[in-house]
């Protein structure tokens, strides 16, 4: 029972890990962990390794799109007042953060009264990133102050979803596994 929660305790704190900047510089954290073995106080977890696995390739990218009716006023800077039809477009990045943690289990009382007890954990966790379009690459506006920009076409807030999909796939591209 007490691995279970050991090992509950490891996964639950690798996964805080790698919900943090992917650029952030800490290499370890140090945990009070709950549900630990009475002699033990703290968890302290290294990272050895992390890099990302099974990127998508950009040409393989589709934006999934939303379309709604909205009344827009003084529509492209006109007197014009209309209900019009105005898009979203998302694309959805899946791939897998792939890691070796090395922990400690600081007993309580200190090192003079019982060993740490050290550990080397591999493994893969899933990850999932949304990438949305962005309304200020249109020329599609409306209202006059602020001016709110908008996708008039599916195609367009498509392009605009997939393009910045693959803008981000070139950063994580220096983080894939050797």
């Amino acid at each position: 029972m007490t691995k279970i929660k050991i090992i509950a305790a490891v996964l639950f704190t690798s996964v805080f890990c790698f919900a943090q900047n992917i650029n952030a510089n800490v290499k370890s954290v140090s945990v009070r962990v709950n549900g630990l073995p009475v002699q033990y106080t703290a968890l302290r977890i290294d990272t050895l390794e992390r890099c990302i696995q099974n990127l998508p390739a950009p040409e393989a990218l589709t934006a999934s799109t939303q379309g709604r009716t909205e009344y827009l006023k003084r529509i492209s800077g006109t007197n014009k007042n209309d209900y019009v039809k105005v898009w979203d477009a998302k694309v959805q990045l899946v791939y897998q953060w792939k890691y070796k943690l090395h922990y400690l289990l600081v007993p309580q009382g200190g090192l003079e009264k019982q060993e740490p007890i050290f550990h080397e954990v591999e493994g893969t966790t899933p990850f999932a990133l949304e990438v949305t379009s962005d309304p200020q690459e249109s020329d599609f506006f409306a209202f006059s102050s602020p001016r709110r920009y908008y996708f008039d076409s599916r195609e367009a807030a498509q392009n605009s979803a997939v393009r910045r999909a693959q803008q981000k796939l070139s950063e994580l591209k220096v983080l894939e596994c050797k």
